[in-house]
């Protein structure tokens, strides 16, 4: 579903934000993206949703990245946000669930017949005519997520899908994760979401790969991790 061939871009000549990224995501896989701080995840995330251009080739179900194809990729990959607050931009959860749908063609009957079944999958349909404004932080991150959902997109992109959740809203998105059967990429700092959503993991450390392999190898190995300046997952830990 995702390639990446020697990829490399800098935001300042001579310094490589990522350098030679090689790996393959296949279809159905769930994998997670680790890292410290600037070791190159959101550039990833960017490069692969052609926000950004660099050197290299990436390809999305056989489609390379590039101008010509953006449209079509972006079809295939929905990307939810860290901050709902950026996801969420109409008055009610059902307007933002209906706008990408109808802006792709689908009339307004089709789309809401989609957003009710997505908002029922994911036990959300209470939220349907709620207020944007007017939902908790766990809320409307399930919320984005059902956004993202209704599209029908084969790709899951998340960056940071539970930064500042309690923990009932921290479990109840695990568990939509979980559910879902798309492809997914997920960057975090929470190696235990990690290691409770994604079978596999890929290290970035100072822009390049330094492991990837199964996530219960990755996740425990307290030497490889402390070596990229991360810990092991909490319930690791002795």
């Amino acid at each position: 579903m995702i390639e990446f061939f020697h990829v490399s871009f800098c935001y300042e000549p001579g310094v490589p934000a990522v350098h030679d990224l090689r790996f393959t995501i296949h279809d159905g896989e769930s994998v997670g993206l680790i890292g410290a701080n600037g070791a190159g995840k959101s550039t990833l995330m960017q490069l692969l949703l052609g926000l950004l251009a660099g050197e290299g080739a990436i390809t999305v179900d056989s489609l390379a990245v590039g101008k010509k194809n953006l449209a079509a990729i972006r079809q295939k990959i929905g990307f939810v946000l860290q901050d709902a607050d950026n996801q969420m931009f109409m008055p009610t959860v059902l307007d933002d669930m209906v706008f990408g749908p109808c802006n792709y063609g689908l009339s307004r009957v089709e789309a809401e017949r989609r957003a009710d079944e997505v908002l029922a999958r994911l036990n959300l349909s209470h939220l349907k005519n709620r207020c944007n404004h007017k939902l908790s932080g766990g809320e409307k991150r399930m919320a984005a997520i059902a956004t993202i959902l209704v599209m029908e997109p084969s790709i899951i992109v998340m960056d940071e899908p539970t930064t500042a959740l309690d923990p009932v809203n921290r479990r109840a998105v695990i568990h939509a994760i979980n559910d879902l059967p798309q492809t997914k990429l997920i960057a975090s700092h929470d190696l235990d979401m990690i290691l409770d959503t994604c079978t596999r993991v890929i290290v970035l450390s100072h822009g390049e790969i330094a492991a990837d392999g199964p996530a219960q190898t990755i996740l425990r190995d307290q030497a490889l991790l402390e070596a990229n300046r991360l810990e092991l997952p909490l319930r690791l830990q002795k």
